[in-house]
């Protein structure tokens, strides 16, 4: 029955002559942005001369699952054997342990793709069928966070900041108004076993783990959090911004930067945004 389907879909696709394309139209990365459930989240074409390389990421919590990489085969029109001229589409499929997926991505035109997925599950659950329309994506290159242990922290007053800085050796992690901010913050960081400072210096980001990489549960008195979820990257006008629901936490110019920090309240599971003395110069940290 899957193999009727996909016969009719790829016979479906190929008689689309209006879709002519060529590899440039639909070589790159390419996003959905409004993903159905257990649908493709990003798809990624190359071309090799002869073939495709294809990546898939489907739905899955806390975030994307990368299905991996699959040779990607072009779609022709019928007398047609120009791939670089006469390409309206690419078929992959993706075995993974609990399906195997078939995907057909054709040229919708004005930087969209049409992506149709069938997936055959091992369990025995019905085959299901997506069809969903992806846009260009700017997605770069992963930015890795730069992470120090610290520890025996002190406090101190530095005139140049006219402020109170914790820090270790001659290391500045964060600095406060008054004392009892700084104080106070080392003592939330000690009584949560918070000892790896990272940053994402791009982003204006930081945040504190414990040395297993993990982030504290519980609360302590007088902290002062706020909520967080549903962590999402959305674009708006030439930046990029990484939103709790509706709110804003963080917005950069570089994707790649806020897809980094999103992944990162994402993977560590985070659930609040925790801050002493003033926001940019006193301390934030996260907790699950």
């Amino acid at each position: 029955m899957t193999r009727h389907l996909m016969s009719a879909v790829a016979s479906a696709a190929l008689l689309l002559s209006a879709a002519q394309a060529s590899v440039a139209d639909i070589e790159g990365a390419w996003d959905n942005t409004k993903p159905t459930n257990g649908g493709l989240t990003e798809f990624d074409l190359k071309f090799d001369g002869s073939t495709f390389s294809v990546r898939g990421a489907a739905t899955c919590s806390p975030r994307p699952c990368d299905l991996g990489n699959a040779t990607g085969y072009a779609l022709l029109p019928p007398g047609r054997n120009n791939v670089g001229r006469d390409v309206i589409g690419v078929s992959a499929g993706f075995e993974g342990g609990d399906a195997s997926r078939q995907v057909i991505a054709t040229s919708a035109g004005k930087d969209r793709l049409q992506v149709v997925m069938i997936q055959s599950y091992r369990d025995g659950r019905p085959a299901t069928y997506t069809s969903e329309t992806f846009r260009r994506a700017d997605r770069g290159s992963g930015v890795e966070a730069e992470c120090t242990s610290v520890g025996n922290l002190r406090i101190r007053y530095d005139n140049g900041s006219g402020g109170w800085v914790l820090g270790n050796g001659g290391t500045t992690v964060a600095t406060f108004d008054t004392p009892d901010e700084a104080g106070f913050a080392r003592y939330i960081l000690q009584s949560q076993g918070l000892s790896e400072y990272c940053t994402i210096e791009e982003g204006g980001f930081e945040y504190w783990t414990k040395s297993d990489g993990s982030l504290p549960r519980g609360s302590v008195g007088g902290e002062y959090c706020t909520q967080i979820g549903n962590i999402s990257v959305q674009k708006r006008g030439r930046s990029w911004q990484v939103q709790s629901g509706r709110t804003t936490l963080y917005e950069v110019n570089d994707r790649a930067v806020a897809d980094s920090i999103a992944g990162t309240l994402i993977d560590t599971r985070a659930t609040a945004q925790c801050f002493v003395g003033d926001a940019g110069r006193g301390l934030t940290y996260f907790r699950r």
